[in-house]
């Protein structure tokens, strides 16, 4: 009697360690999974916007059209000089200007206009793609986001290799895959070109 009560807890034993395992199993196997599915969602691709005008259109923040709706979106990464003076900017302008080894504040403002120019010649004559998370630019109705051209530089990039912008404002792993600090890396070896090429605001003359 007791040799069968032995063995009835025995294998009540095994079944529980068993059902614990998948239970442990299962725990272990749901958080790979979940990634993927995250991963699909980061990023909404937006193709064949065009650039709609707008007087706050500048080097780094523009309108797009897109399916009937304006949307503005604002660049991750890179942040470009002022176009123009007003009474809330001075400071910003002052900073900006001190990035690029002490400009003066109309020196300052001109690359911000050549910044702007330079923006809006690339989006109004090349196809580019929009890559947008919707994430807020604290609450001025503008979104942050890549725009991608076909010779997959982003055009954070382009600005930053021209002396146009520095290297500022939020970040996030590129629709590639690349980390923030990688990326970094590669658009602080741009502009280090930049700066020995004398390119944008890296020229000689303040």
């Amino acid at each position: 009697m007791r040799r069968r009560r032995g063995k009835s807890w025995f294998w009540s034993l095994l079944a529980l360690i068993a059902i614990g395992f998948q239970v442990w199993r299962d725990i272990q196997d749901g958080p790979q999974h979940s990634p993927a599915r995250h991963s699909v969602k980061v990023f909404e691709v937006i193709p064949n916007a065009r650039l709609h005008p707008h007087p706050d259109n500048d080097g780094d923040s523009f309108h797009l059209d897109h399916n009937g709706q304006t949307h503005e979106f604002r660049l991750y990464f890179a942040d470009c000089p002022e176009k123009k003076r007003h009474h809330l900017n001075g400071d910003r302008i002052a900073e900006q200007g001190r990035y690029f080894d002490g400009l003066s504040e109309a020196r300052t403002v001109a690359i911000g206009q050549q910044a702007q120019a330079f923006t809006q010649q690339l989006l109004s004559t090349r196809p580019f793609t929009v890559y947008t998370k919707w994430q807020s630019v604290y609450n001025s109705g503008r979104h942050y986001a890549f725009i991608l051209f076909p010779d997959g530089e982003d055009l954070s990039a382009k600005l930053i290799r021209e002396g146009l912008a520095r290297i500022h404002t939020s970040g996030t792993t590129l629709p590639d895959g690349r980390t923030t600090s990688r990326y970094e890396g590669q658009l602080r070896q741009l502009e280090s070109e930049a700066r020995a090429a004398g390119r944008g605001g890296w020229r000689a003359v303040h």
